[in-house]
């Protein structure tokens, strides 16, 4: 008792310093409040979007070529399209002979039935289409498409450029449903399933993962061709995105971005954000995990200029908590109109709390830090279960829910230690397994249903605050089965993690 009573002490006299010297705006001071004196604030349930890649199955944008790039073949087989061959835009300028250019469509939501779909494009040329893509009329300027998808996880759509103009090549191919008016940006049906979600976090969306060095003005735009390229899909998308369903963006700044880049999002931001919406910002991802390349390079970093005493694990900390604190002071700047609308995230393991008090307590880093962000995955060691081992699966996951949220509260006390805000920046369940039928079995179970509520109410009861919820829409896979769902449309009885949700929020007040 009397240590828990010294922690709110010091995490009110730390809240209490910090609202002196950054003003009311800075602290959510009701939030900070709230955890001074043991108040658990409102849930509010955010998601992690999937990368838009067409092989997971999420129709986003209006366009159903949007999301993919082009390939090149010659009769056996793709290979990506040379970039030599691309314009500015993205647009292919010429064929060899015996070359073509197929170009992936996303598969509309099901319920599975034929869609119809009219590409229109400017330019001379020829387009045909594969897969499950029909052509069913020709103009100049247009091709019309039935689209028969089965509901099969392999199958897939494309359009083929057969044929340009290098004098005036095919270019602006716009495919879209029918009925989907030219102006809409965004599927409707995308944006009804977004809309459940009070924030969205874009990581997958910004590639952070793969470790990118682009400039400011050289990022993605939305009049490009693609949007998966590899400045990912462009910012003005993704705050038009949150603007459109009225959820607060949350942005994740490459670690390489140089102070161009980050002064330049963060200006876009500001400008074209809905005033009334707030923005998370967190600085490189899982910086503590050496799977990622960004966290490699920090613990280099952090060696080579002779912080963490030696210990490689702490100077990867210490050198992110320096780049993520000067990544944050250009945020600070931009949003000194306003930095009641500015949410500052530091971000560290979560079954290893003492990263937070690394990061924390380096220099003056909690000063340009609002919230402590951790990922509190529901996890299993899956190694030696067998396809048949259901079961057993879910007679250890209560344990392991409980585990989970106990560990959540070890990183709340040292948020609240340093007067900020804890909130989940990944969390859901974490089973991964190569045996593709045990995560089959696993995933779509009804059980599953039972440990998300056992999940989301323990979080809401215990925690509160903001839940991002890893992911929206992907299928299972031997890398993991993060999907809420495994295709957009998926009937909530065949997906108990989003059915178990859609109840949890339908539930509240």
């Amino acid at each position: 008792m009397k240590r828990a009573a010294l922690v709110v002490v010091a995490a009110a006299a730390a809240a209490s310093a910090l609202l002196s010297q950054f003003g009311e705006g800075w602290r959510q001071a009701g939030r900070v409040e709230a955890r001074a004196t043991g108040r658990v604030p409102e849930t509010t349930v955010g998601i992690n979007l999937f990368g838009p890649q067409t092989y997971n199955r999420q129709q986003v944008f209006a366009n159903l070529i949007a999301q993919s790039e082009w390939f090149q073949s010659r009769g056996s087989g793709w290979t990506p399209m040379p970039a030599d061959r691309l314009d500015a835009a993205g647009w292919v300028l010429r064929l060899d002979p015996g070359q073509t250019a197929p170009r992936p469509l996303v598969l509309p939501d099901a319920p599975f039935r034929p869609a119809f779909v009219r590409c229109t494009f400017l330019g001379s040329g020829e387009i045909t289409a594969g897969g499950v893509a029909r052509v069913i009329g020709q103009g100049a300027h247009s091709i019309d498409l039935r689209l028969t998808p089965l509901g099969a996880e392999d199958e897939g759509a494309w359009i083929e450029l057969v044929r340009t103009d290098p004098v005036d090549p095919v270019r602006a191919i716009d495919c879209r449903k029918a009925g989907t008016p030219a102006g809409v940006r965004f599927d409707p049906d995308f944006l009804r399933f977004a809309a459940d979600f009070g924030v969205i976090r874009f990581m997958d969306w910004q590639r952070v993962n793969d470790n990118p060095r682009i400039a400011w003005n050289a990022r993605a735009r939305p009049q490009q061709a693609s949007q998966v390229g590899a400045g990912g899909v462009s910012a003005e998308d993704m705050v038009d995105l949150a603007n459109a369903v009225h959820a607060d963006p949350w942005f994740v700044m490459p670690y390489h971005a140089d102070e161009a880049y980050l002064r330049g999002f963060a200006r876009l931001v500001h400008d074209r954000l809905d005033p009334d919406a707030r923005v998370y910002v967190e600085f490189g991802n899982e910086i503590w995990n050496d799977g990622f390349a960004a966290a490699r390079d920090a613990r280099a970093e952090g060696l080579a200029r002779g912080l963490g005493e030696g210990d490689p694990i702490r100077a990867g900390m210490e050198r992110y908590a320096e780049r993520m604190t000067a990544a944050m002071r250009v945020w600070t700047q931009v949003f000194a109109d306003r930095p009641g609308a500015l949410i500052r995230v530091c971000a560290t393991q979560h079954a290893n709390p003492e990263l937070a008090r690394v990061v924390l307590g380096f220099r003056d880093s909690a000063e340009w830090v609002d919230a402590l962000a951790t990922a509190p995955y529901i996890w299993l060691d899956l190694a030696g279960y067998r396809s048949t081992d259901a079961d057993r699966v879910f007679a250890a996951l209560p344990g392991a829910v409980d585990r989970t949220l106990d560990m959540a509260a070890e990183n709340r006390a040292i948020a609240i230690a340093h007067g900020k805000r804890y909130i989940a920046y990944e969390g859901g369940q974490h089973l991964v397994t190569p045996d593709i039928d045990l995560a089959r079995a696993v995933q779509r179970d009804p059980r599953m249903a039972r440990a998300y509520t056992r999940y989301l109410t323990g979080w809401r009861d215990r925690f509160g605050d903001t839940l991002t919820l890893y992911a929206s829409t992907a299928p299972i896979a031997w890398y993991g089965s993060w999907g809420l769902r495994e295709y957009a449309g998926q009937p909530l009885a065949e997906a108990p993690k989003y059915d178990a949700l859609r109840r949890f929020l339908e539930a509240r007040p």
